[in-house]
């Protein structure tokens, strides 16, 4: 039977931008609407079912309402920048799918559906975010309207109609025009509202039967009702929708096939809509992919190698000849040697052809330990350290495609499969896409100027980190569970405290359980409320903290029992129980400023400002029997880097001659000489030259300092007049932002800025925050893998047993060998100091201790 679904285009895109975060591509093109319109479509498809479907658009020129009055639809908003660049995308989308649309000048979307719900005699459904079509409603048609931005519908139909609203659906027509309506600017009977309006249509049902009875009316409404007989009928006219306009469309024009083609898959793809194209159910190579489609896969096909099948260890080709060589493990293990693509059969269990797994590996361990071959790989770091558990050793000369995909500015979070379909790749011939991805890669490198990132930075970097990850660093076992069972101690004192305060048993973990306790029981002054209720996040409670006495006790309960969870007892299933020691993973590929992370465990975010958190290094001790930890971190980088970038000649003096930069900012700021400026003083300058990195705004800067926005403001005023360089370095990040899309390190790392020039205020502020700081903070990222690479090479170098195993934003780690400690340091300042010459010299620092709480 068949099935029709109108769509109100312009009514979902709207509500699809709004009700769902602002997503753009790396050129900053934005897709958040056109996302979830496609997601909304996708939802109808598979829970409506319809035979055909058409989306209705609006246009831009006046129609006949405008004509019959000007200020229809006169207070909407200027639709933003941001959604007006989608509805042309959208319909692009739309037609690539092989979904009808229309438009029509001077006629509205509502029109197009009325006229198209009324003319064909088929089970209709009516999707949209506007009531006027609620009219529309009738045996063959409904309503489906969206409630939760689109993801949700409320049904109207000619069974529940006059159930849900207690008048039938023409009474929509009958309900504006007595009550106008705002959104559209249709005027009704002035002085008429919702309830007043409902009366009159249960009295009298129409507005012809209401003016004829006028007689009936009393009092102000008579008069108000009299009086405005004019916009009333002109009011209906507006409200009711044209079922009879010329639409050249038949039913059949309405089709469409679903699944769709590979073409919609590529499309997908280059809005970088990822999660749409790896869901395999939504594509199928099919008759309704273009001609021009098809032509190009034939092309495509005839590039691709001869696929040889290898199921026995007598198959395995050699190696000695071959100088280049893709590989790739997915499902089965492949590889590509400029002439062949080869597929590994692995077996799932004995009975299968093929090859075990680690047979398959150590068959091919020549050709990864054959120093003459080039491997192109995705994701070096994890296959070598898959390749440890066969005792193999990866060798030869490597290159890493994820790595070059992520020097490009694209997802860490990319798996090669998503790289491939991205790309548009053949996922059936998995080593030669691999091979192609490495030569566009390397192409699109060198055009951009960033080869020597990739090539001097980021794939060294490679082998530093796993031979980091497979040092390890160790925890003294003893120490962590007498620091279990101390903690453990002071966590359920606090919470026995704090319930007693409160009077009654509750959970401080729950937000629910303590906003009912803080705002209703105990009285305390209100944040925000949420729909799941009150707010109690760290920065309420600290707004409250001396307001009641519970509150400090809450805060320290909170941040002992993150300490005791995260790290005292998260640390325990990570140990190695025959070494005592944790690998913790760094990941390259997932910041935008080019800066690591780790997890499991993440030794970098362990919190060091208060006594409690730092006290966790102590944890922390040398795998050698009276080894050291030594330390090292840079002094001020990213202020030194200030001073570079913008040449500011106080800043550039000041580093070159030793002065003391806080103090130095205290005395231009205050007003007062360098040898009267006190640690208050001090203190607010640290804040204000550590502030203005991150472009701080006055609200920031009082809320850190606990002063007033408008002394903070001066602050930064008096900064930036003693500083002017400085200012306009800044304004020059951001101009090349919005001009060019993205900032550049000192080294050529670009972060891509898609909020640069969004219309919305926060997301644009976000922008400029980081236009002014990547920069400075992605060239103290460099600098520091710079560092990294050449101590890590120092070390092999001098052939010393101690091992780099740590790095932390500007710190590195050593786990020193007892009697070389002395060259352990020198290694550090030497290699750090030295990594780049910048206007004003870079200081790295050292400490040593037994712990690495004694190392900083």
């Amino acid at each position: 039977m068949d099935k029709l679904v109108l769509i109100d285009g312009n009514s979902l895109i709207n509500r699809a931008f709004y009700a769902t975060p602002l997503l753009t591509t790396k050129d900053g093109t934005p897709t958040n609407a056109v996302y979830a319109f496609i997601n909304m479509l996708l939802k109808i498809i598979n829970e409506i079912k319809p035979t055909h479907i058409l989306v209705a658009f609006d246009r831009k020129e006046p129609t006949f309402r405008h004509k019959l009055y000007k200020e229809y639809k006169g207070l909407r908003k200027p639709m933003p920048e941001e959604l007006f660049r989608q509805l042309s995308l959208l319909k692009r989308v739309l037609d690539e799918m092989g979904i009808a649309r229309y438009e029509m000048p001077g006629i509205e979307a509502d029109d197009i559906i009325g006229t198209m719900a009324k003319r064909f005699d088929v089970n209709t459904i009516i999707i949209t975010g506007d009531k006027d079509s609620f009219q529309l409603v009738d045996d063959t048609t409904s309503v489906y309207f969206t409630i939760k931005g689109i993801s949700e519908y409320d049904v109207y139909s000619g069974e529940n109609f006059i159930q849900k609203l207690g008048f039938p659906p023409s009474g929509i027509i009958e309900l504006k025009s007595m009550m106008g309506d705002k959104s559209d600017n249709i005027p009704g009977i002035e002085g008429v509202g919702e309830k007043t309006a409902l009366s009159l249509i249960a009295a009298y049902g129409t507005i012809e039967n209401l003016y004829e009875h006028t007689d009936e009316l009393k009092g102000k409404l008579k008069e108000k009702v009299i009086a405005s007989r004019e916009t009333a009928f002109l009011s209906k006219t507006l409200a009711t929708i044209n079922t009879s306009v010329d639409i050249p469309l038949d039913l059949d024009d309405m089709k469409y096939n679903y699944p769709f083609g590979e073409n919609v898959k590529r499309l997908f793809s280059e809005l970088e809509l990822r999660k749409l194209v790896l869901k395999d159910e939504l594509f199928s190579r099919s008759d309704n992919i273009g001609t021009d489609v098809v032509n190009n896969d034939k092309k495509e096909e005839k590039r691709l190698p001869k696929k040889i099948e290898i199921i026995s260890a007598e198959q395995i080709p050699s190696f000695v000849k071959t100088s280049k060589i893709s590989f790739i493990i997915d499902k089965n293990i492949y590889f590509y040697d400029m002439e062949f693509e080869y597929e590994i059969k692995i077996k799932d269990n004995f009975f299968d052809d093929g090859l075990m797994y680690d047979e398959a590996l150590k068959l091919l361990k020549v050709m990864f330990e054959k120093d003459d071959i080039s491997l192109v790989l995705y994701g070096k770091k994890d296959l070598m350290h898959e390749l440890d558990k066969y005792d193999i050793r990866l060798l030869a000369k490597s290159d890493d495609v994820s790595i070059q995909n992520y020097v490009l500015g694209q997802s860490g979070n990319e798996t090669f499969k998503e790289a491939l379909i991205s790309s548009g790749k053949d996922v059936d011939h998995p080593a030669f896409a691999l091979f192609e991805l490495y030569e566009e890669y390397d192409k699109r490198l060198k055009d951009k100027g960033m080869s020597s990132l990739y090539e001097d930075i980021e794939l060294p970097l490679v082998d530093v980190l796993y031979n980091m990850e497979h040092n390890g660093f160790k925890i003294d076992v003893n120490s962590l569970n007498d620091m279990a069972v101390e903690y453990g101690k002071k966590v359920d004192e606090l919470l026995k405290n704090i319930i007693q305060i409160a009077g009654e048993n509750f959970n401080p973990n729950s937000p629910k359980q303590l906003g009912v306790i803080l705002f209703e029981k105990l009285g305390l002054k209100a944040g925000k409320k949420t729909k799941n209720g009150y707010s109690t996040g760290a920065e309420v409670l600290e707004s409250l903290e001396n307001d009641h006495e519970i509150i400090p006790l809450i805060l320290k309960y909170r941040q002992l029992q993150k300490l005791y969870s995260t790290y005292i007892e998260g640390f325990k299933p990570l140990i190695d129980r025959k070494t005592g020691l944790v690998h913790t993973s760094f990941l390259q590929t997932m910041t935008t400023t080019g800066r690591l992370s780790s997890r499991e465990p993440n030794l970098q975010n362990i919190p060091v400002r208060e006594a409690e958190g730092k006290e966790i290094r102590k944890l922390f001790i040398s795998s050698f029997d009276g080894g050291k930890i030594v330390g090292a971190d840079y002094s001020q980088i990213e202020l030194r880097l200030l001073a570079h970038f913008s040449g500011c000649e106080p800043l550039i003096d000041a580093y070159n001659t030793g002065k003391d930069i806080h103090s130095l900012t205290a005395s231009q700021v205050f007003g007062v000489p360098l040898n009267m400026v006190n640690s208050e003083m001090r203190r607010s300058a640290k804040a204000v030259n550590f502030g203005i990195i991150y472009g701080i705004s006055d609200f920031g800067l009082a809320k850190q300092l606990k002063i007033s926005p408008k002394r903070a403001g001066e602050y930064i005023k008096k900064y930036f007049e003693m500083y002017p360089s400085v200012k306009e370095y800044m304004d020059d990040n951001v101009k090349f932002a919005k001009e060019h899309g993205y900032v550049c390190t000192l080294l050529g790392r670009r972060r891509y800025i898609r909020e640069i020039n969004a219309a919305n205020y926060n997301l644009r502020s976000f922008g400029e925050r980081a236009a002014m700081n990547m920069p400075l903070q992605g060239t103290a990222a460099d600098i520091i893998k710079l560092a990294m690479i050449k101590v890590y090479e120092r070390i092999k170098r001098e052939n010393i047993k101690s091992k780099l195993i740590l790095q932390v934003h500007d710190e590195l780690i050593i786990d020193t060998h007892p009697d070389e400690v002395e060259i352990v340091k020198e290694i550090l300042l030497d290699e750090m100091n030295d990594v780049i010459k910048l206007k004003v010299p870079l200081i790295a620092e050292t400490e040593c201790g037994d712990r690495w709480f004694d190392a900083k």
